[in-house]
C-alpha cells in the first residue's frame, strides 16, 4: 500500500497547526475524510457504531465470494476511483456490463446484435438521453439506482462502460483505504456509539466523552439529523431516503444464461448476473444481484414481494437451486432533496461528508467527494 506520508493527495501543502480532528462514522466518506486530514497533517480518530467497516453498503466474503446488498457499480473516472488509486499499488480488476447483454423490459438488449436499424435507434435515444425512451428509462435505473432525476454523466458512463464491478467486492475498496489509514497511524475505533456534539465534546453511549478541535460527521443522514438536533435542527429537514429491498444470491444454475442483466423501470427492479461481468467472481453457477426501488406509501413487505416476483420472471427456478443468500427487506440507497454544503456548520466547528451532503456527484462518488472536501478543509472549521 502507499501510505501518504510526507504530503497530500493533491500536493498541497502540510498545515502549520495540528488540529485534534474525530470521524464519526467509518463509511467511505469518513474513511476518505480521514485519509485527507492525516496527510494535511492533523491528528486524526475515525468513531464508527458498529465493527464493520464501509458501511452497510459494504460486501461480505463468503466462501471467496462477495456479497453486497444489490448492486455496486464503480466510476472508473470517479471521486472514489480516484481516492482508491492513490492509496494503493495494486491495480483494481475492474470489468463492466456489455450493452448487448444488458436487456431492458419491453424493449431487449441496449445494443442488440443482428438488428442494425433498432442499435442505431437505440444508440440515438441513449445519446441524447431522451426520456420517453424504454430503453433510456432503464439504463437511467441502474446508472442512477433510482435516483429521481437520474444522472446524465451515470447513464453516459454506463454506455462507455465506465462503470463497473469490483473483482474483490466493495470489501475491497474499504480494505484498501482503511490499510492506508493503519499505515500512517491513524485509530480507527468500532464499537462507538456517539450520541451528542457539542462545542468540540464528543459524547458516547458508554459515557465517555473528549474534546476535539474538528467533528467530520460522515454517518448516515438518520444519525447525523438526531446528531445536528441541537446546532441546527432543521438542516437536513428536505432530505428523503430512497429506499430499496435487495436479494443477492449464489445459485448452482444459470437461469440468466448468458445475460448480464435485466432492467424493469416500470417496476422500478433492476437484476445484474454478475459472474457474467466479472470473471474474478470465480462460480461455477450464478451471482445474481436484484434491487427494487420503493414507490410512495410502500411498505417493505409489499415491496419485497414484488423483487421476488421480479427474480422469480426472469430467473425462473432460482428457489431450487440458492447455495447462498443474502436479503435486504428495507436498505437505504441514497437520499434525494436539498442537500447541505460540506461546510454548511463550519462555525460551530463541523464538517459534513457522506451521500447525503451536497456534491456534483451520487451515491458512493458523493461520499468520496464530500469526504475529500472536508478533510482537505479542516482549518475553515478551526475557531
Amino acid at each position: 500500500m502507499k501510505a501518504p506520508l510526507h504530503s497530500s493527495f493533491d500536493g498541497m501543502p502540510r498545515v502549520l497547526t495540528m488540529a485534534r480532528v474525530t470521524v464519526v462514522g467509518a463509511g467511505i466518506a469518513g474513511l476518505t475524510a480521514a485519509l485527507y486530514a492525516t496527510t494535511a497533517g492533523h491528528h486524526v480518530v475515525v468513531l464508527d457504531r458498529t465493527d464493520r467497516l464501509g458501511g452497510r453498503g459494504t460486501s461480505q466474503t463468503i466462501d471467496g465470494i462477495p456479497f453486497g446488498y444489490g448492486p455496486h457499480l464503480l466510476d472508473r473516472k470517479g471521486p472514489l476511483a480516484q481516492v482508491t488509486k492513490k492509496v494503493s499499488r495494486l491495480k483494481m480488476a475492474l470489468a463492466s456490463p456489455r450493452l448487448d447483454r444488458l436487456f431492458v423490459t419491453g424493449v431487449g438488449p441496449l445494443r442488440p446484435r443482428n438488428d442494425v436499424k433498432q442499435a442505431a435507434q437505440l444508440r440515438r435515444e441513449l445519446k441524447h438521453h431522451q426520456p420517453e425512451s424504454e430503453a433510456v428509462k432503464g439504463a437511467n435505473l441502474l446508472a442512477s439506482m433510482g435516483h429521481s432525476p437520474p444522472s446524465s454523466y451515470r447513464l453516459k458512463a454506463l454506455t462507455s462502460s465506465k462503470l463497473s464491478l469490483v473483482g474483490e467486492g466493495w470489501a475491497g475498496i474499504v480494505g484498501r483505504m482503511a490499510a492506508a489509514l493503519d499505515e500512517v497511524g491513524v485509530l480507527i475505533e468500532p464499537n462507538c456509539n456517539v450520541t451528542a456534539v457539542h462545542e468540540g465534546q464528543v459524547s458516547l453511549e458508554d459515557g465517555r466523552s473528549f474534546q476535539s478541535d474538528v467533528v467530520i460527521l460522515a454517518c448516515g443522514a438518520h444519525t447525523a439529523r438526531h446528531l445536528l438536533n441541537e446546532v441546527s435542527p432543521a438542516l437536513l429537514d428536505s432530505i428523503k431516503p430512497l429506499k430499496a429491498s435487495t436479494l443477492d444470491i449464489l445459485l448452482d444454475s444459470k437461469p440468466l444464461s448468458t445475460k448480464h442483466g435485466v432492467m424493469d423501470a416500470s417496476e422500478g427492479a433492476v437484476l445484474l448476473e454478475l459472474s457474467n461481468i466479472q470473471s474474478r467472481f470465480n462460480v461455477q453457477g450464478s451471482l445474481l444481484s436484484a434491487a427494487l426501488f420503493a414507490r410512495d406509501g410502500e411498505g417493505h413487505e409489499a415491496r419485497e414481494e414484488r423483487l421476488l416476483a421480479f427474480v422469480d420472471q426472469h430467473a425462473t427456478g432460482w428457489q431450487h437451486h440458492v447455495i447462498h443468500e443474502r436479503r435486504q427487506r428495507n436498505i437505504t440507497v441514497q437520499t434525494q432533496g436539498d442537500k447541505p454544503p460540506f461546510d454548511a456548520l463550519k462555525e460551530d466547528g463541523i464538517l459534513l461528508a457522506g451521500e447525503w451532503v451536497k456534491s456534483e456527484s451520487m451515491l458512493s462518488d458523493a461520499a468520496a467527494e464530500t469526504g475529500r472536501k472536508a478533510g482537505q478543509n479542516i482549518s475553515s472549521a478551526l475557531s
